[in-house]
Protein backbone atom coordinates (compact mmCIF):
# COMPACT_ATOMS: atom_id res chain seq x y z
CA UNK A 1 0.00 0.00 0.00
CA UNK A 2 1.63 3.28 -1.13
CA UNK A 3 0.51 6.24 0.97
CA UNK A 4 1.11 9.92 0.41
CA UNK A 5 -0.90 12.41 2.49
CA UNK A 6 -3.65 9.81 2.85
CA UNK A 7 -4.79 10.66 6.38
CA UNK A 8 -8.46 11.19 5.47
CA UNK A 9 -8.86 7.69 4.01
CA UNK A 10 -6.10 5.30 5.00
CA UNK A 11 -7.66 3.99 8.20
CA UNK A 12 -10.81 2.91 6.32
CA UNK A 13 -8.66 1.24 3.66
CA UNK A 14 -6.53 -0.67 6.17
CA UNK A 15 -9.61 -1.76 8.12
CA UNK A 16 -11.07 -3.24 4.91
CA UNK A 17 -7.82 -5.19 4.37
CA UNK A 18 -7.53 -6.50 7.92
CA UNK A 19 -11.23 -7.46 7.99
CA UNK A 20 -10.93 -9.88 5.05
CA UNK A 21 -12.57 -13.27 5.52
CA UNK A 22 -9.15 -14.65 4.54
CA UNK A 23 -6.75 -11.96 5.83
CA UNK A 24 -3.41 -11.33 4.11
CA UNK A 25 -0.27 -12.86 5.57
CA UNK A 26 1.16 -9.36 5.95
CA UNK A 27 0.09 -5.78 5.30
CA UNK A 28 2.85 -3.38 4.23
CA UNK A 29 2.37 0.37 3.92
CA UNK A 30 5.04 2.55 2.32
CA UNK A 31 4.62 6.08 3.67
CA UNK A 32 5.90 8.00 0.66
CA UNK A 33 6.99 11.19 2.41
CA UNK A 34 3.60 12.20 3.83
CA UNK A 35 3.40 15.59 5.54
CA UNK A 36 -0.13 15.32 6.95
CA UNK A 37 -1.46 13.00 9.66
CA UNK A 38 -0.82 9.75 7.79
CA UNK A 39 1.82 8.59 10.29
CA UNK A 40 -0.56 9.11 13.20
CA UNK A 41 -3.30 7.14 11.44
CA UNK A 42 -0.89 4.28 10.78
CA UNK A 43 0.23 4.21 14.41
CA UNK A 44 -3.30 3.27 15.42
CA UNK A 45 -2.84 -0.20 13.92
CA UNK A 46 0.28 -1.11 15.89
CA UNK A 47 1.99 -4.31 14.76
CA UNK A 48 -0.90 -5.32 12.49
CA UNK A 49 0.66 -3.16 9.78
CA UNK A 50 4.31 -2.95 8.78
CA UNK A 51 5.24 0.63 7.90
CA UNK A 52 8.18 1.58 5.69
CA UNK A 53 9.00 5.29 5.35
CA UNK A 54 10.80 6.96 2.48
CA UNK A 55 11.14 10.39 0.88
CA UNK A 56 8.43 11.19 -1.63
CA UNK A 57 9.16 9.36 -4.89
CA UNK A 58 5.68 8.60 -6.20
CA UNK A 59 3.44 5.51 -6.16
CA UNK A 60 5.54 3.44 -8.57
CA UNK A 61 8.60 3.69 -6.32
CA UNK A 62 6.45 2.97 -3.27
CA UNK A 63 5.02 -0.16 -4.86
CA UNK A 64 8.50 -1.33 -5.83
CA UNK A 65 9.70 -0.79 -2.25
CA UNK A 66 6.75 -2.78 -0.90
CA UNK A 67 7.17 -5.62 -3.41
CA UNK A 68 10.82 -5.92 -2.42
CA UNK A 69 9.87 -6.14 1.27
CA UNK A 70 6.93 -8.54 0.89
CA UNK A 71 7.40 -12.22 1.61
CA UNK A 72 4.40 -13.81 -0.13
CA UNK A 73 4.22 -15.70 -3.42
CA UNK A 74 1.37 -13.40 -4.48
CA UNK A 75 1.17 -9.69 -3.72
CA UNK A 76 -1.97 -7.55 -3.76
CA UNK A 77 -1.94 -3.90 -4.78
CA UNK A 78 -3.96 -1.54 -2.58
CA UNK A 79 -3.85 2.25 -2.90
CA UNK A 80 -4.39 4.03 0.41
CA UNK A 81 -7.80 5.44 -0.49
CA UNK A 82 -9.78 2.45 -1.77
CA UNK A 83 -11.96 -0.07 0.07
CA UNK A 84 -11.81 -3.84 -0.41
CA UNK A 85 -14.94 -5.98 -0.35
CA UNK A 86 -14.76 -8.44 2.61
CA UNK A 87 -14.31 -11.59 0.48
CA UNK A 88 -11.82 -10.18 -2.04
CA UNK A 89 -8.84 -12.30 -0.97
CA UNK A 90 -11.00 -15.34 -0.27
CA UNK A 91 -12.31 -15.33 -3.84
CA UNK A 92 -8.87 -14.72 -5.29
CA UNK A 93 -7.34 -17.58 -3.30
CA UNK A 94 -10.10 -19.84 -4.63
CA UNK A 95 -9.23 -18.74 -8.19
CA UNK A 96 -5.55 -19.58 -7.63
CA UNK A 97 -6.45 -22.99 -6.21
CA UNK A 98 -8.60 -23.74 -9.27
CA UNK A 99 -6.18 -22.27 -11.83
CA UNK A 100 -2.62 -22.45 -10.45
CA UNK A 101 -1.23 -21.11 -13.74
CA UNK A 102 -2.62 -17.61 -13.00
CA UNK A 103 -0.05 -14.80 -12.99
CA UNK A 104 -2.45 -11.91 -12.39
CA UNK A 105 -6.00 -12.10 -11.13
CA UNK A 106 -8.20 -9.03 -10.93
CA UNK A 107 -11.87 -8.22 -10.58
CA UNK A 108 -14.59 -5.66 -10.93
CA UNK A 109 -14.56 -2.30 -9.15
CA UNK A 110 -17.11 0.41 -8.46
CA UNK A 111 -16.11 4.05 -8.42
CA UNK A 112 -17.42 6.29 -5.66
CA UNK A 113 -16.71 9.79 -4.39
CA UNK A 114 -16.44 12.40 -7.14
CA UNK A 115 -17.94 9.89 -9.55
CA UNK A 116 -20.38 7.02 -9.11
CA UNK A 117 -19.78 4.49 -11.86
CA UNK A 118 -18.91 0.89 -12.65
CA UNK A 119 -15.37 0.25 -13.89
CA UNK A 120 -15.23 -0.88 -17.52
CA UNK A 121 -15.12 -4.66 -17.84
CA UNK A 122 -12.72 -6.73 -20.00
CA UNK A 123 -13.92 -9.19 -22.64
CA UNK A 124 -14.60 -12.56 -21.01
CA UNK A 125 -14.24 -13.91 -17.51
CA UNK A 126 -12.07 -16.49 -15.78
CA UNK A 127 -8.83 -17.17 -17.68
CA UNK A 128 -8.73 -14.50 -20.39
CA UNK A 129 -7.80 -15.27 -24.00
CA UNK A 130 -4.54 -13.36 -24.43
CA UNK A 131 -4.92 -12.00 -27.99
CA UNK A 132 -8.41 -10.64 -27.41
CA UNK A 133 -7.49 -9.25 -24.01
CA UNK A 134 -4.33 -7.60 -25.34
CA UNK A 135 -6.33 -5.80 -28.02
CA UNK A 136 -8.88 -4.58 -25.48
CA UNK A 137 -6.12 -3.48 -23.10
CA UNK A 138 -4.30 -1.62 -25.86
CA UNK A 139 -7.38 0.54 -26.33
CA UNK A 140 -7.86 1.28 -22.63
CA UNK A 141 -6.63 -0.06 -19.30
CA UNK A 142 -9.28 -2.49 -18.05
CA UNK A 143 -7.55 -3.61 -14.84
CA UNK A 144 -8.46 -1.64 -11.72
CA UNK A 145 -5.13 -1.86 -9.90
CA UNK A 146 -6.68 -2.06 -6.40
CA UNK A 147 -8.23 -5.41 -7.37
CA UNK A 148 -5.01 -6.97 -8.71
CA UNK A 149 -3.14 -9.89 -7.17
CA UNK A 150 0.25 -10.53 -8.82
CA UNK A 151 2.49 -13.57 -8.78
CA UNK A 152 5.84 -12.55 -7.30
CA UNK A 153 7.72 -14.65 -9.86
CA UNK A 154 6.13 -12.65 -12.69
CA UNK A 155 7.21 -9.36 -11.10
CA UNK A 156 10.76 -10.66 -10.68
CA UNK A 157 10.84 -12.05 -14.22
CA UNK A 158 9.61 -9.01 -16.17
CA UNK A 159 10.94 -6.32 -13.84
CA UNK A 160 9.62 -3.62 -11.52
CA UNK A 161 7.06 -0.91 -12.11
CA UNK A 162 8.53 1.90 -14.17
CA UNK A 163 9.07 4.97 -12.05
CA UNK A 164 9.24 7.45 -14.94
CA UNK A 165 5.56 7.21 -15.92
CA UNK A 166 2.53 9.04 -14.57
CA UNK A 167 0.72 5.84 -13.64
CA UNK A 168 2.44 2.69 -12.42
CA UNK A 169 0.19 -0.10 -13.61
CA UNK A 170 -0.76 0.18 -17.30
CA UNK A 171 2.73 -0.32 -18.72
CA UNK A 172 3.29 -3.21 -16.31
CA UNK A 173 0.14 -5.00 -17.54
CA UNK A 174 1.13 -4.54 -21.19
CA UNK A 175 4.65 -5.78 -20.45
CA UNK A 176 3.20 -8.81 -18.69
CA UNK A 177 0.94 -9.56 -21.65
CA UNK A 178 3.91 -9.29 -24.01
CA UNK A 179 5.75 -11.78 -21.77
CA UNK A 180 2.93 -14.32 -22.00
CA UNK A 181 1.47 -13.83 -18.51
CA UNK A 182 -1.83 -15.55 -17.70
CA UNK A 183 -4.58 -13.12 -16.65
CA UNK A 184 -7.75 -14.06 -14.78
CA UNK A 185 -10.87 -11.91 -14.30
CA UNK A 186 -13.50 -12.23 -11.58
CA UNK A 187 -16.66 -10.30 -12.57
CA UNK A 188 -17.70 -9.85 -8.95
CA UNK A 189 -17.03 -6.51 -7.30
CA UNK A 190 -13.80 -6.77 -5.32
CA UNK A 191 -13.01 -3.14 -4.59
CA UNK A 192 -14.72 0.22 -4.14
CA UNK A 193 -12.52 2.66 -6.02
CA UNK A 194 -12.48 6.11 -4.40
CA UNK A 195 -12.33 9.07 -6.81
CA UNK A 196 -11.19 12.35 -5.30
CA UNK A 197 -9.38 15.47 -6.41
CA UNK A 198 -6.04 14.41 -4.96
CA UNK A 199 -5.58 11.03 -6.61
CA UNK A 200 -4.23 10.08 -10.02
CA UNK A 201 -7.62 10.24 -11.73
CA UNK A 202 -7.37 14.05 -11.68
CA UNK A 203 -4.14 14.11 -13.76
CA UNK A 204 -5.85 13.44 -17.07
CA UNK A 205 -3.25 14.99 -19.36
CA UNK A 206 -0.36 13.13 -17.72
CA UNK A 207 -2.27 9.86 -17.85
CA UNK A 208 -3.20 10.23 -21.54
CA UNK A 209 0.38 11.16 -22.44
CA UNK A 210 1.59 8.11 -20.51
CA UNK A 211 -0.92 5.90 -22.30
CA UNK A 212 0.33 7.16 -25.64
CA UNK A 213 3.90 6.26 -24.72
CA UNK A 214 2.75 2.78 -23.73
CA UNK A 215 0.89 2.42 -27.04
CA UNK A 216 4.00 3.43 -28.96
CA UNK A 217 6.08 0.87 -27.07
CA UNK A 218 3.68 -2.06 -27.43
CA UNK A 219 2.16 -1.38 -30.86
CA UNK A 220 4.10 -4.34 -32.23
CA UNK A 221 2.11 -6.75 -30.02
CA UNK A 222 -0.97 -6.27 -32.24
CA UNK A 223 -1.34 -7.46 -35.81
CA UNK A 224 -4.06 -4.95 -36.75
CA UNK A 225 -2.20 -1.88 -37.93
CA UNK A 226 -5.35 0.12 -38.66
CA UNK A 227 -6.58 -0.42 -35.11
CA UNK A 228 -3.22 0.64 -33.67
CA UNK A 229 -3.18 3.83 -35.75
CA UNK A 230 -6.76 4.64 -34.72
CA UNK A 231 -5.92 4.30 -31.01
CA UNK A 232 -2.78 6.40 -31.30
CA UNK A 233 -4.55 9.11 -33.29
CA UNK A 234 -7.21 9.20 -30.59
CA UNK A 235 -4.54 9.59 -27.90
CA UNK A 236 -3.12 12.65 -29.58
CA UNK A 237 -6.52 14.22 -30.25
CA UNK A 238 -7.36 13.87 -26.56
CA UNK A 239 -3.98 15.29 -25.55
CA UNK A 240 -4.69 18.22 -27.86
CA UNK A 241 -8.04 18.78 -26.20
CA UNK A 242 -6.51 18.76 -22.71
CA UNK A 243 -3.88 21.29 -23.79
CA UNK A 244 -6.64 23.39 -25.34
CA UNK A 245 -8.61 23.35 -22.09
CA UNK A 246 -5.48 24.55 -20.27
CA UNK A 247 -4.99 27.39 -22.75
CA UNK A 248 -1.76 25.93 -24.14
CA UNK A 249 -2.69 26.53 -27.77
CA UNK A 250 0.73 25.89 -29.32
CA UNK A 251 1.04 22.48 -27.65
CA UNK A 252 -2.55 21.67 -28.57
CA UNK A 253 -1.80 22.42 -32.21
CA UNK A 254 1.28 20.19 -32.16
CA UNK A 255 -0.75 17.30 -30.72
CA UNK A 256 -3.49 17.68 -33.33
CA UNK A 257 -0.93 17.77 -36.15
CA UNK A 258 0.78 14.65 -34.80
CA UNK A 259 -2.62 12.95 -34.68
CA UNK A 260 -3.01 13.46 -38.43
CA UNK A 261 0.02 11.24 -39.04
CA UNK A 262 -2.04 8.30 -37.79
CA UNK A 263 -5.45 9.12 -39.25
CA UNK A 264 -7.63 11.95 -40.58
CA UNK A 265 -10.44 13.35 -38.44
CA UNK A 266 -12.42 16.58 -38.49
CA UNK A 267 -11.33 17.36 -34.93
CA UNK A 268 -7.63 17.00 -35.70
CA UNK A 269 -7.87 18.90 -39.00
CA UNK A 270 -9.59 21.88 -37.41
CA UNK A 271 -7.19 21.85 -34.46
CA UNK A 272 -4.10 21.58 -36.62
CA UNK A 273 -5.09 24.38 -39.00
CA UNK A 274 -6.82 26.96 -36.80
CA UNK A 275 -5.10 27.04 -33.41
CA UNK A 276 -2.36 29.29 -34.75
CA UNK A 277 -5.02 31.90 -35.63
CA UNK A 278 -5.96 34.19 -32.71
CA UNK A 279 -9.52 33.80 -31.46
CA UNK A 280 -10.29 30.46 -33.09
CA UNK A 281 -9.76 28.16 -30.10
CA UNK A 282 -13.51 28.25 -29.51
CA UNK A 283 -14.12 26.79 -32.97
CA UNK A 284 -11.91 23.82 -32.13
CA UNK A 285 -13.88 23.24 -28.92
CA UNK A 286 -17.18 23.32 -30.84
CA UNK A 287 -15.90 20.83 -33.41
CA UNK A 288 -14.62 18.64 -30.57
CA UNK A 289 -18.07 18.62 -28.98
CA UNK A 290 -19.75 17.74 -32.30
CA UNK A 291 -17.30 14.96 -33.14
CA UNK A 292 -16.76 13.50 -29.66
CA UNK A 293 -15.49 9.93 -29.99
CA UNK A 294 -14.47 10.25 -33.68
Amino acid sequence: MPAYNAAPWIATTIESVLAQTHPPLETIVVDDGSTDGTAEELARFGTAVRVIRQANRGPSAAYNRAFAAAGGDYIAMCPADDVWEPRKLEWQREALATHPQIDVTFGHAREFGLSDAEYERPPGRGILESTRFCRAMFETCLIPAPTALIRRELYERIGAFREDLACEDYEFWMRALAAGAVFHYDPRRLVNFRRHGGNVSSRLLDMRAMAHEVHREYAGELADGAFVRSVMAGDLRQIGRYYLDEGQLARAGVAYRRSLRYGISAKALVGATTLSIPGLAGAVRRVDALTRGR
